[in-house]
């Protein structure tokens, strides 16, 4: 009694796992590096240095020194605003990498078992 319940399941086996794999997984893996990327976004405070842009480094507002110090945050600020988008860029490839190679997986498994089989 328990052979047709078995071998339907196994017959329905490569569907719901192809189910999975192409609808039911990317979109988490989609939340996952979406939480990454905003993480890594309020890890640098790219938003903080574009809100105190203008304002001294380190809120320094001494008399003759408040010019200086605008001069030197905005450089600074500057140089960190260049490296985070450098930082995001890497970060973006590195997570178009991850999800197209997800897709590519099942692919690169039936070549490579294609060619242990018939090499």
């Amino acid at each position: 009694m328990e052979k047709p319940a078995v071998s339907i399941y196994l017959a329905k086996l490569p569907f719901v796992f192809f189910h999975w794999w192409f609808l039911e997984a990317p979109l988490t893996l989609l939340k996952i590096l979406r939480f990454i990327f905003a993480a890594f976004a309020h890890l640098f405070s790219f938003k903080e240095l574009f809100t105190t842009f203008f304002q001294p480094w380190k809120n320094e507002y001494r008399e003759g020194l408040v010019r200086t110090a605008i001069v030197v945050g905005v450089v600074f600020k500057t140089i960190l605003i260049f490296f985070d988008l450098f930082l995001f860029g890497v970060l973006l490839a590195l997570e178009l990498v991850i999800f197209f190679g997800w897709f590519a997986l099942p692919a690169i498994v039936l070549i490579s078992l294609y060619g242990a089989i018939f090499a």
